[in-house]
């Protein structure tokens, strides 16, 4: 297994979080990818960012970025392991993203899915970069950026302040291709609204692991 990249504090047991990861690995030596394609990738993701608007979105997801290859695979969390996402290279040209169900809503999954998807694109194939919620390190925080730059492109972020009901967010997030839960789950992380706010428009479900 590639070498841990995480943030400076780690708040997971170290068993746990080894147990969990090779869950994953196991996982995708199952699966099937083509080669890896960064620059078919960036586009699967722009693909992947529509279906944050639908219901039934994980075996498309998997496809998707199958083709480009990267293998998405879905793994239950475990007792002490409080990992939301990870990410490694299982070959030169084969990337893999496991994704917990730790999180039960769709702005959760979807700001880990693009947070790996960014370390698949700006980072080194040699580590393991593992989220769980830690202190962040600059590795981070450029994951993070990609993700939130994804999921509300820069040039409409200036509209996050004046969005004050959540009429206002369904209409934005239709206006920009995005689910409403991306939208208030944006406006909590910055501040913008209370934690409990908007909430409503946010689904929940359960993740099936592969």
């Amino acid at each position: 297994m590639a070498s841990f990249k995480r943030a400076n504090t780690f708040t997971s047991h170290a068993e746990s979080v080894a147990s969990w990861i090779r869950i994953g690995e196991l996982t995708a030596q199952h699966l099937h990818a083509e080669p890896f394609d960064k620059d078919g990738f960036r586009t699967a993701l722009h693909h992947a960012r529509t279906l944050t608007r639908t219901d039934d979105f994980l075996h498309e997801l998997q496809g998707l970025c199958a083709a480009q290859g990267v293998l998405v695979v879905y793994v239950a969390e475990i007792d002490k392991c409080r990992i939301s996402g990870a990410t490694w290279w299982s070959s030169p040209t084969r990337a893999v993203i496991a994704l917990s169900d730790r999180y039960k809503t769709e702005d959760q999954f979807w700001f880990s899915f693009f947070h790996e998807a960014g370390h698949v694109l700006l980072h080194s194939k040699k580590e393991t970069f593992i989220d769980d919620g830690s202190e962040s390190d600059d590795i981070e925080d450029a994951a993070n950026r990609f993700a939130a730059n994804t999921l509300i492109p820069p040039r409409e972020q200036h509209h996050l302040a004046a969005l004050t009901t959540t009429t206002e967010v369904e209409a934005f997030a239709t206006r920009i291709d995005v689910s409403e839960g991306i939208v208030v789950g944006q406006l909590q992380h910055r501040g913008l609204w209370e934690w409990r706010k908007g909430n409503g428009l946010k689904r929940r479900f359960d993740l099936t692991p592969t």
